[in-house]
């Protein structure tokens, strides 16, 4: 019986120690929610401007990395001036 109260012991200090485990890993989340979001509300339009223009080559034919690579890297130019 002192086996089993022992076992029963270990669970209930597992189980403990996870809840511990996921409330500090939702206290990280929750900051890095908070800085996602202040960037979100920061860059709001030029991440509108930038889910056009890719929904605009998105739209076109397809092509390889090849014929996306200029596009790409006028608009890294365009966004980080």
């Amino acid at each position: 019986m002192n086996e089993l109260a022992g076992r029963k012991r270990l669970i209930v200090a597992r189980a403990d120690l996870h809840r511990q485990i996921l409330a500090a890993e939702l206290q990280r989340l929750e900051g890095r929610w908070d800085a996602a979001r202040g960037f979100v509300v920061q860059y709001r339009w030029c991440l509108l401007g930038a889910a056009a223009v890719g929904g605009l080559l998105l739209g076109r034919k397809r092509r390889g990395l090849s014929g996306w690579l200029p596009a790409m890297v006028a608009v890294w130019r365009a966004l980080r001036r």
